[in-house]
């Protein structure tokens, strides 16, 4: 898979973080968030912040707790869109709540712990299968797309969430795994379409939760 996003960008895996559950150690959405265009990294997650400063990525650091147990594993799993943050209040850091405040960011409470790894996004627009941020999006005017519960593989868990199995660049959503597969995938392409995003599978694999990319413009 990185060979193949390579196609589309430098893609730098991210070290894992000793601090979270092992098959999730190194999914870019369980370690960093980019909110409003601040990229925030946990304090402790010592390798990842040296590699950004090595790359001349800056970066702002979340001081709360990291645990294996959740909540304290998704302190920085959330998303931003459109002058809004959505994020579990009881989960996420409160150095991301602090800087919503001051930057006037409208913090949107969500039921789902797991924000950004359970909302696809791409262009100004969401698709996601988890009811609250479902709700709490379409609220807030942005177009959301509710998805059925999908198959997608994850290491060790049960399943995988959307918004891990694939990353925004420009106008394309690319997947990892085949997305014509997915169930409502007509519907789903069609909906991105409208937004002016087009979706690409990056193989004939069935989807995959790698955590998503952080994605950085040089």
């Amino acid at each position: 898979m990185q060979r193949l996003l390579s196609a589309y960008g430098k893609c730098i895996p991210l070290p894992p973080f000793e601090k979270l559950p092992h098959p999730v150690s190194s999914h870019p959405d369980m370690l960093m968030a980019n909110i409003e265009g601040t990229l925030f990294v946990h304090q402790e997650y010592e390798q990842g912040q040296s590699l950004l400063t090595s790359l001349g990525v800056p970066f702002s650091v979340s001081h709360s707790p990291v645990e294996k147990e959740y909540p304290k594993d998704v302190r920085l799993n959330c998303f931003s869109l459109q002058g809004c943050l959505f994020a579990n209040k009881k989960a996420v850091s409160g150095d991301l709540l602090r800087f919503a405040e001051e930057k006037a960011i409208k913090w949107i409470p969500v039921k789902q712990g797991y924000a950004k790894c359970a909302t696809a996004i791409a262009g100004d627009a969401v698709a996601t299968a988890d009811p609250s941020i479902a709700k709490a999006t379409a609220k807030e005017g942005i177009p959301t797309f509710f998805l059925k519960p999908q198959p997608i593989g994850i290491e060790v868990y049960d399943t995988g969430f959307i918004g891990g199995a694939c990353v925004s660049l420009d106008d394309k959503l690319l997947f990892f795994g085949k997305i014509e597969d997915a169930l409502q995938y007509e519907e789903l392409r069609d909906f991105f379409k409208q937004q002016g995003v087009s979706l690409i599978s990056l193989s004939g694999e069935p989807l995959f939760d790698y955590g998503g990319a952080v994605v950085y413009d040089f």
